[in-house]
């Protein structure tokens, strides 16, 4: 197999064979329904037009003992109601989506995402988000909708994802909209550091239309965000080595001493020398460098490294939504995005080999001179990306079924552009043939400076992806309906990658094609209401299996089941478990290599920071992971105090092969993985290859936890026109996680790694093990005010010794918003200029609070000062809204 293609030939027939079945069999699904659909339009116009899809009937019959009696119930499911019965574990009304003070959806969810939060899986998970209950095609469908157009907002448990052919760790969320809206948004935002520094500004427009099932929403966006370097923070990071400085130093090209006349002088070997301070053609003596016979110049160039890169974004979005048949509903989604980002690495900086018999080398051997070059402007990484996404969505109903097909493409093109040095070519050149006009240890002219060692990396991927969903009731049982989803997938998946590194060329590709077919059913056991069982409540039961043909990894398969019993109409206990098998992602498999110089590190095992080059890109050795899972909950509703739900959840956690990254260099990582780090002759730390690997085993284990309470403040009032204005309303929401277990195993025999207790494979110490976070707010009159309080325990990382290890102490943070919406403001909401009309000023990170690293001596290491860890600290920002 060539180097410079991965492509498997494991089960070349049936990969092939499935992935292009499987997008034929769904489109020729959803064309099936679409007919069937249309046929029974045409055949049943003797029938009653059936409801809105939107709104599915429901009909109970009871007879009484004696047969003569037969009373009919119908209702009706609520608009945008999700597939089942199950009951949101929160629901956040319009008029408290109000008093967040967000602008669209996106702002929404980043507001809720510890609500949203899932332990389970890869921890982080975003949530699966539905619209009105059905599917989407990409978040870029409901990204961009302001916050007037949502009803309501709903979050339910895993189990809901099953019902929709997604995987059961990640938590859903239901936007519903409202049924008519118009409106034409403009926005602006700016935000700054107290600190100073540290600018951001977004503009921003859209128009959104909304009637009934016809839904329009155009919308751009662009931002920009300031570079904020090293100095405007008043920190110097640590030298990238002991050996690069201004004024220059000098040590020998084979290692060990650089001449035996200077250890004569000096009186012990000399391994490394600063360059004198001589007038420009003076030639040195031996004499002149015993001044700094091994001590070499150390400097200091904060102005050339960035905290924060300069970017630039570009969003562009259109959706288009309507009914197109009586039972179907389409959309379509279009959507560009361009970045740039640009960030400062370091000065740049060179190393010569000086000859010995050079005019102006005093020494018996050839030496080096590393020295950096701050006449000329600093080390560079500039990284543009453009990324192109079309969606479409067919919903459907055919009877009491249920059915979705969606199909997307998205395509990203990202180039990375990294200098890594001076190309002193020409220099050395004119050094080694002895010009006598060519001063190594004097200022160098620019003119020998305008070249520079470029690392150049290019990736291109392409995703095409078609999925179906099928749903509904199979058959009864006394208990309830027994239900169904059937979700097939087919994906595929190409991944270019090319890089140059130190004049080497690679170029690596991956096609990955994967079908997958999930299928979820939900079994009613026990109900009160229906008399079967009547002691345990209710009771159901779930029960879900995937197989996907993966192309490089073969058959990989999930399997799980569980139950939900609700002893009251009040409480319910949730249990799942799971076992999947996981493929890593393509781009970890091929991403391109880059080389970053300069990166801010601590090395544990000699209990200093350095600064390092860092490898990324890809690894195509990797393997699949095997997951274990096991999650039991509890949501609560208590009756007696409305508007309040508690919901907690433990998760039982177990990896084999996880993919991980490994930045960190402490004795058992480096013991683990030797070859991903190297170091100079002094042994201090000189390159670290951050591309992802697979670990042995990752076992965690967590409690987590939400409070949310809501209630109305007073009735909706209404303007002088009849107008009705929105009323007000208080929330309080308290999340919080536990983490009771966390260890990485990273091989074979080698003893763990507990995240909790010491340990880490992250720059910040391990993970924290208690994180809790408090928001609350109030609307009322036009006026709102947000909230939002976070704490996470301290951390450490225990090296070899005490005086080695470091210690992070904890973080608590607050954020507020103010805001006020002028048309809702009593005397003013009659006034047009003032409807819609927001302006909000918010403070993130109120109290400036950072976390603060110590080692065992209670020294805070170069490079881990608190405007490293965190670089904008408290920000100010102020926003206007205006729709019309």
């Amino acid at each position: 197999m060539s180097d410079y293609d991965v492509k498997t030939q494991i089960a070349p027939f049936r990969i092939r064979s499935l992935t292009h079945v499987i997008p034929g069999v769904v489109l020729g699904f959803g064309s099936f329904l679409s007919s069937s659909t249309a046929l029974a339009q045409t055949s049943s116009a003797s029938t009653p037009p059936a409801p809105s899809h939107s709104a599915t009937t429901v009909t109970t019959s009871t007879t009484s003992a004696n047969g003569d009696e037969k009373i009919v119930v119908k209702g009706h499911r609520p608009a945008g109601a999700v597939l089942g019965d199950a009951k949101p574990i929160m629901q956040i009304q319009a008029d408290e989506i109000r008093s967040y003070g967000v602008d669209t959806v996106a702002d929404l969810l980043t507001a809720i995402s510890p609500e949203t939060r899932s332990g389970r899986g890869a921890t982080g998970n975003s949530p699966v988000v539905l619209l009105n209950g059905k599917r989407i095609s990409g978040m870029q469908e409901v990204n961009d909708l302001p916050f007037e157009a949502i009803s309501r907002v709903e979050i339910f448990t895993e189990e809901e994802a099953l019902r929709y052919g997604y995987p059961a760790d990640e938590r859903v969320v239901n936007i519903i909209t409202v049924k008519n809206f118009r409106a034409v948004r403009m926005r602006a935002y700016g935000s700054t550091s107290t600190d100073g520094g540290g600018d951001d500004g977004v503009l921003g427009a859209s128009f959104t239309k909304i009637t009934g099932d016809r839904r329009i929403n155009l919308s751009a966006r662009y931002e920009a965000q300031a570079r904020l370097l090293d100095s405007d923070r008043g920190v110097t990071p640590p030298s990238a080595s002991s050996l690069y400085a201004n004024d220059g130093n000098i040590a020998s090209s084979t290692g060990g001493s650089i001449d035996p006349s200077l250890d004569a002088l000096v009186g012990q070997s000399v391994t490394s020398a600063g360059v004198p301070s001589l007038t420009s053609g003076q030639i040195p003596t031996l004499q002149d460098f015993t001044t700094y016979a091994n001590a070499p110049h150390v400097s200091s160039n904060a102005s050339s490294y960035s905290l924060q890169p300069r970017t630039h974004d570009l969003t562009l979005n259109g959706v288009y939504a309507d009914q197109i048949f009586k039972d179907v509903a389409t959309s379509f989604n279009a959507s560009y995005t361009h970045s740039d980002s640009e960030s400062l690495q370091g000065p740049a900086r060179g190393i010569l080999t000086v000859p010995a018999g050079n005019p102006y080398s005093p020494f018996s051997r050839d030496t080096l001179l590393y020295r950096d070059y701050t006449s000329v402007s600093p080390l560079q990484q500039r990284s543009h990306t453009d990324t192109v996404h079309a969606g479409v969505n067919f919903n459907g109903d055919v009877g009491s079924w249920k059915w979705n097909s969606t199909g997307s493409f998205d395509r990203s093109t990202t180039s990375t552009n990294s200098q890594t040095g001076l190309d002193l070519s020409a220099a050395q050149t004119a050094l080694t043939d002895g010009a006598a006009d060519f001063d190594p240890f004097s200022a160098l002219d620019r003119s020998w400076l305008n070249s520079r060692l470029v690392n150049y990396g290019h990736t291109t991927g392409t995703t095409g992806k078609i999925t179906g969903l099928m749903s509904g009731s199979l058959f009864s049982l006394p208990a309830g309906d027994v239900s169904t989803s059937i979700a097939p997938a087919g994906t595929l998946t190409e991944q270019n990658a090319t890089s140059v590194s130190q004049g080497k060329f690679q170029k690596t590709h991956i096609s990955r094609d994967v079908g997958t077919l999930q299928i979820n059913g939900d079994i009613p056991i026990a109900n009160a209401r229906k008399h079967v069982l009547s002691f345990l409540g209710k009771l159901d039961g779930n029960v879900n299996g995937a197989i996907s043909q993966v192309s490089h990894f073969g058959t990989l398969g999930t399997i799980g089941g569980g139950v939900t019993w609700e002893p009251v109409s009040w409480i319910q206990f949730p249990l799942s478990v799971t076992d999947r098998t996981e493929a890593p992602d393509a781009t970890d498999l091929v991403a391109p290599r880059i080389e970053t110089p300069n990166v801010t590190t601590y090395d544990y095992v000699t209990g200093r920071s350095v600064q390092v080059t860092t490898i990324s890109g890809g690894n195509r050795n990797l393997h699949a992971a095997d997951r274990h899972e096991v999650s039991i909950g509890t949501i609560i509703s208590p009756t007696f105090l409305d508007g309040a739900r508690l919901h907690v959840n433990y998760v039982r956690d177990r990896n084999h092969n996880p993919v991980v990254s490994l930045p960190t260099a402490t004795a058992a990582i480096e013991g683990a993985f030797p070859d991903r780090y190297q170091r100079n002759s002094d042994g201090v730390l000189d390159v670290v290859d951050l591309r992802p690997v697979n670990a042995l085993m990752e076992k965690r284990n967590e409690w987590n936890a939400t409070f949310s309470f809501s209630r109305p403040l007073g009735k909706s009032p209404s303007g002088k026109d009849g107008h009705k204005h929105s009323g007000g309303r208080y929330y309080i929401v308290l999340t919080q996680v536990w983490r009771l277990k966390d260890t990485v195993q990273l091989r074979s025999g080698v003893s763990p790694i507990d995240l909790l207790n010491g340990g880490t494979i992250g720059g910040t110490g391990g993970q924290p093990r208690h994180e809790v976070e408090l928001q609350s707010g109030f609307f009322r009159n036009g006026f709102g005010f947000r909230l939002v309080t976070k704490w996470q325990s301290a951390t450490s990382t225990l090296a070899s010794t005490h005086a080695k290890s470091l210690f992070f102490s904890d973080l608590a943070t607050v954020d507020t918003t103010a805001f006020a919406d002028l048309g809702e403001i009593p005397g003013w909401q009659n006034r047009n200029w003032a409807r819609n009309f927001r302006i909000m000023v918010s403070a993130s990170n109120l109290f400036n609070t950072r976390i603060r690293a110590r080692n065992g001596a209670g020294v805070t290491p170069a490079g881990y000062e608190p405007a490293f860890l965190d670089p904008l600290g408290r920000t100010v920002s102020i926003s206007i809204r205006k729709s019309v």
